[in-house]
């Protein structure tokens, strides 16, 4: 197996390519408090991505606040230098998703897809929130599962730690995930402190693991004076090689969306999503 297979969904831990890190060398955001009603800050960042230590791709990671409210993270993932000659794969996520009054984030869509390549691993849900229905697709196999508030895709998953760490000071004790067509729990738990050394500075962070019960472990190292941004995140799945990202570099994003004066005719109307 060509050590690119990390690229690929099959082999891609629940959100763990819309990480974010954020840059050293910007000292008055990294102090900068998130919005306080959605404990999020817009982003784009870029991660290498490493195979059992091995450095094997990078993937850049977007968030940012449409005009409509709306949120929008997108991922695009692809192969490092001489191993994009042997397996040219690329990989893109978008999830949108919106913070509700209470404070609740709510997934809308999910979209997973492989530019170039066959569609039988690209990853499609919808969340039907008047209906109380997901609908899952993941090549041709389609199915249908109740929608219960706290579930999550496997972008948003991430991003609702970050939040819940910012704004309530400790992590969720559970993330239900719908991720290939099925409901994945995952127990959330902190694990200590830790120092880690990056290419884009030093940070004290503190350890998140959230598992499954048949042993795949998601372990985020979250850092306070980054906004509880992950600073490192890991997926180890037994019987399988260990993946590792971590920051290369970071820009913010305007927090406002600028948008023209809505036409006369336009007034009263709202713009679907």
């Amino acid at each position: 197996m060509s050590p690119l297979r990390i690229l690929r969904p099959d082999r891609l831990a629940p959100g763990l390519l819309f990480i974010v890190f954020l840059l050293s060398q910007l000292p008055a955001y990294a102090h900068a408090a998130p919005g306080p009603h959605s404990g999020l800050l817009p982003y784009q960042a870029t991660y290498s991505v490493y195979l059992d230590g091995f450095g094997v791709g990078r993937s850049r990671i977007t968030l940012r606040r449409e005009a409509s409210g709306i949120w929008r993270c997108h991922s695009f993932s692809h192969p490092n230098g001489l191993f994009s000659i042997f397996e040219n794969i690329r990989l893109a996520e978008t999830a949108h998703f919106r913070i509700l009054r209470n404070g609740r984030l709510e997934p809308l869509s999910y979209r997973l897809t492989e530019p170039g390549r066959s569609a039988r691993h690209d990853q499609d849900v919808r969340f039907d929130w008047s209906k109380r229905i997901v609908h899952s697709q993941v090549g041709s196999k389609s199915v249908t599962l109740p929608l219960h508030p706290g579930m999550l895709d496997r972008m948003t998953a991430q991003i609702a730690l970050s939040r819940d760490l910012v704004l309530q000071g400790r992590p969720p004790s559970t993330f239900l995930v719908v991720n290939h067509n099925h409901l994945h729990r995952y127990v959330v738990t902190p694990k200590g402190q830790r120092t880690w050394r990056t290419p884009a500075g030093i940070f004290q962070t503190v350890e998140y693991v959230a598992e499954t019960p048949k042993g795949t472990r998601l372990i985020f190292w979250c850092a306070r004076t980054l906004g509880e941004i992950p600073v490192v995140a890991r997926e180890i799945r037994p019987h399988h090689p260990t993946i590792t990202l971590r920051l290369l570099r970071f820009s913010p994003l305007p927090s406002r969306i600028r948008t023209p004066h809505p036409s006369p005719q336009a007034l009263g109307k709202v713009t679907p999503f």
